[in-house]
């Protein structure tokens, strides 16, 4: 199951809050790209974990984000969510454990940067529910 992770900012500070986050992941060895007021983030080689799936080294391994913005009264949220990564890149429960410790580290790095720049306010994990049916 997959987490989904808001970050409450300063609503005056919402644009200083994206670049941040934009650079930080982007020194980190991420490709981001703002499409549609979002940042589409990705790590790693998405051939190379669909052919070779838990073969590949940890650092290579393909990963997908997604960081969107929204606001609310007073202040703006920052979503950081799981971008569609399809089947074959998952590369069984040693992708999955290399994927999920990958998650934490760049929920992390957001988190520090947001903290550092001093306009995060707090943090929140969801977990994703979606497609799961409720009987």
């Amino acid at each position: 199951m997959e987490t989904t992770t808001e970050y409450t900012v300063l609503e005056h500070y919402r644009c200083t809050a994206v670049e941040l986050v934009d650079a930080a992941l982007r020194a980190h060895g991420h490709r981001v790209v703002p499409e549609d007021g979002r940042l589409l983030v990705a790590a790693g080689d998405r051939l190379a974990t669909a052919l070779l799936g838990a073969f590949v080294r940890p650092s290579r391994q393909y990963r997908r984000y997604e960081v969107a913005l929204s606001s609310i009264p007073g202040h703006a949220v920052l979503t950081l969510r799981h971008a569609d990564h399809g089947v074959a890149v998952v590369g069984g429960m040693i992708g999955a454990n290399r994927r999920r410790a990958a998650w934490h580290h760049v929920a992390a790095l957001v988190e520090t940067t947001l903290h550092g720049g001093g306009v995060l306010l707090h943090r929140i994990d969801r977990m994703d529910t979606a497609g799961i049916s409720l009987r």
